[in-house]
């Protein structure tokens, strides 16, 4: 992947078992909040995209940008750290729901286990019981808690296409 490519690269000294030292050069990976934070300087309207079904960073670039070569740029301006941080696919949901709860009917129909405040704030089922009527939001089950914080992760921020060369190029400029 380019991004790698242009990080700054900062040596560190290891002991193995035998406390004998070596060197070693490591990219500096953490030069990706000098990156956002000049990102978030450039006037550039951000606009959000809805990633489908079955689709990676990488298809997300080919998609938007016409390269693979920009998936870093997906990634960072989406503010995805992990790729656990993107959308599992319909496919992968339903194998996580059976993973985890067992099945999917077991899932939708288990008693509520996500509880909401009126004003949208998650609370336990014991402060949930506490609240008066007007107070409580909706609770879900864990299908429902589940779906919606996949769906939540559907929606990111994208950098229009004509704006990629140059970021791509400030990029570079950047680590030199």
């Amino acid at each position: 992947m380019e991004y790698f490519k242009y990080l700054p690269v900062t040596a560190y000294t290891y002991v193995d078992v035998n406390n004998t030292p070596y060197d070693i050069a490591i990219r500096d990976i953490t030069a990706r909040a000098k990156i956002a934070a000049r990102l978030r300087q450039t006037q550039v309207a951000l606009y959000d995209y809805i990633v489908g079904d079955e689709q990676r960073p990488d298809t997300v670039s080919q998609i938007l940008y016409k390269t693979p070569n920009y998936t870093w740029i997906v990634l960072l301006v989406a503010n995805i750290f992990s790729l656990y941080d993107w959308p599992l696919s319909n496919r992968e949901m339903a194998e996580y729901l059976i993973t985890k709860y067992g099945s999917i009917q077991k899932a939708q129909t288990s008693t509520p286990g996500f509880y909401y405040t009126i004003e949208g704030d998650r609370v336990d089922a014991t402060t949930y019981g506490l609240l008066s009527l007007n107070r409580r939001g909706p609770s879900l089950t864990p299908y429902e808690q589940e779906i919606q914080d996949n769906d939540r992760k559907r929606r990111i921020k994208i950098v229009p296409p004509a704006f990629v060369p140059q970021l791509a190029a400030d990029f570079r400029t950047l680590f030199r």
